[in-house]
């Protein structure tokens, strides 16, 4: 089963990077980057809870 943490933290970064795309000015490099990781994390976040048995529980 994954741990909460690891994906209460990851979906923290991606709210990070949410925050960072809408409000600064960056290069196309930097915005593309940053898109990159958000994919990736979303990924991570998508095979982690398919690893769950199933259950929903509520993260504090």
């Amino acid at each position: 089963m994954p741990k909460d943490s690891d994906i209460k933290r990851r979906m923290d970064r991606v709210e990070e990077i949410i925050d960072q795309l809408d409000a600064e000015e960056m290069s196309i490099e930097e915005g593309r980057e940053l898109y990159d990781e958000g994919q990736e994390l979303l990924a991570e976040i998508r095979d982690r809870l398919q690893e769950g048995d199933g259950k929903v529980i509520e993260i504090e």
